[in-house]
């Protein structure tokens, strides 16, 4: 039983084998090809006759799915989170909110600033109230004090001309008594001589004439009785002088100290302000929102830990117009440009294709090498370009490649199992020369779809065998020619 077994499966399996061109066993000494050559037969082949065929020229590149604007939230002030309100991977819109800070600290420097600002209002005010009857009161003291120097200057005049007359008098006066006093010394002098009068009576008279004389040039150098009068005069001119000096300076000082009292108000004033304005806005920037609409991608903190405003780590990132980024090699630098369209093939979606057009173009040339252990496309020795896709929405970091359509063009093609002994863009195939096998050295092109471009060695019409391996030039042949789908039906 167990070798009738082993015959049937080998009869099953080892026939049809024998007979498929595409089996290890065909291109065996007991193939068709063996045992046809060994009996002197012709050889049975498929062959398809080298045909001219519509080509789509395309380019492919690997790439990645990467956000065209991607924008770092970052904190303008410092604080504790007091409130997260989104989580990663939420879609948000412009304006809505994404972070709130401790408000505290902020609301208590807005009232320090408001209650300083209104006592600095306050005190201008009450100072711009006060300021001109203070003023109205100064500049009364000083009028009453210029009329009274002004009336001291009157007088001071009056005095000195009373003065004046006073010496013509007391010149006029002394004048007089002296002339007497000087008559009546002569009188004695001349009695004295005769003996009728004492000597000490003579002394008596020479001492008044002196006296006469000296009260005479007294007056005539104004030297009068009324000398205390004149200094208590001038004194009261002084003092008058000295009051209206006083109440003048008062008055300017004072106008003086109220222009810089009411200028440096006026600048606390200006300067509480801005205070108050920067403290409202630092207060108002404790809620972080969002800039533009996009899709949460990284949250980089949590309630209760502190944001710095001086750091340079973002707290989150909104990444916004999700596009496709192809690396292209150098040696396909000018192969296209920004508008071609272009499908991309996405890993993550298998069996789809999405339609876009190129919308950015870097041509710079990477030649670096990405590190050994970071995950992504290799981008050393190519260009960049940008895909939008249309009306898709994807999140970024997703693979897969691009195919740019490059132009339509018409050339020879062969199945790529006709091929054999490819190498550096040139093989061989195995033709059917009327009716026996003869090999054609050829240079191949592109391969797309199964098929083979010839680009030298062939001409059309020539009929190739698929299968050539288990041939030898010169073997006899008896072919078959297979027909296309498209030449079927035709």
């Amino acid at each position: 039983m167990p070798l009738l077994v082993i015959l049937y499966l080998s009869i099953a399996v080892l026939l049809p084998a024998l007979n498929n061109p595409e089996s290890r066993i065909y291109f065996s000494g007991i193939g068709v090809p063996a045992r046809q050559r060994f009996l002197g037969a012709s050889i049975p082949v498929k062959t398809v006759q080298v045909k001219l065929q519509n080509w789509e020229e395309t380019l492919a590149s690997p790439g990645e799915s990467v956000p065209l604007q991607q924008v770092n939230i970052r904190p303008l002030v410092s604080g504790s989170v007091a409130k997260v309100y989104v989580v990663e991977g939420d879609l948000v819109r412009q304006g809505q909110p994404l972070i709130q800070l401790n408000q505290i600290p902020f609301t208590e420097r807005v009232n320090k600033a408001k209650n300083s600002l209104a006592i600095a209002e306050k005190t201008l005010q009450t100072l711009e109230t006060s300021s001109p009857s203070k003023l109205l009161e100064l500049e009364n003291n000083m009028k009453i004090a210029s009329s009274r120097f002004a009336e001291a200057k009157v007088r001071a005049k009056e005095m000195q001309a009373l003065a004046e007359r006073e010496k013509k008098n007391n010149v006029a006066i002394a004048r007089s008594r002296l002339e007497i006093a000087e008559k009546k010394l002569k009188q004695i002098e001349i009695l004295a001589q005769k003996g009728a009068v004492s000597q000490f009576q003579l002394y008596e008279l020479q001492d008044i004439y002196e006296t006469r004389k000296k009260e005479f040039y007294d007056a005539l150098r104004g030297e009068v009785d009324n000398e205390e009068r004149q200094f208590n005069n001038q004194d009261f001119y002084l003092m008058r002088q000295n009051e209206f000096i006083a109440a003048e300076q008062a008055l300017k000082f004072t106008r003086q100290e109220i222009e810089k009292q009411l200028t440096t108000l006026r600048l606390e004033i200006e300067s509480l302000k801005l205070q108050l304005n920067e403290a409202v806005r630092d207060l108002d920037r404790t809620v972080i929102y969002a800039e533009n609409d996009g899709l949460i991608s990284q949250v980089n903190i949590h309630q209760g830990e502190v944001a710095d405003a001086n750091s340079n780590q973002s707290l989150m990132v909104i990444t916004k117009d999700v596009v496709f980024k192809a690396y292209i090699d150098q040696a396909q630098l000018n192969a296209v440009k920004i508008g071609d369209s272009a499908t991309v093939h996405l890993v993550a979606f298998p069996g789809k294709s999405y339609q876009g057009k190129i919308i950015r173009l870097n041509p710079t040339v990477e030649t670096k090498a990405l590190q050994a252990l970071k995950v992504g496309v290799d981008r050393q020795y190519t260009y960049s370009v940008w895909i939008g896709l249309n009306s898709l929405e994807i999140p970024p970091g997703l693979q897969g490649y691009a195919r740019f359509f490059k132009a339509q063009k018409t050339s020879l093609v062969i199945p790529e199992s006709a091929a054999i002994h490819l190498s550096g863009g040139e093989g061989m195939v195995m033709v059917d020369m009327s009716g026996k096998a003869a090999i054609k050295q050829v240079k191949f092109g592109r391969n797309y779809a199964g098929q083979r471009e010839v680009l030298a060695g062939l001409e059309a019409g020539e009929k190739v065998v698929i299968y050539p391996k288990a041939l030898q030039p010169g073997d006899v042949l008896e072919s078959k020619t297979i027909l296309t789908k498209d030449e079927v039906k035709k």
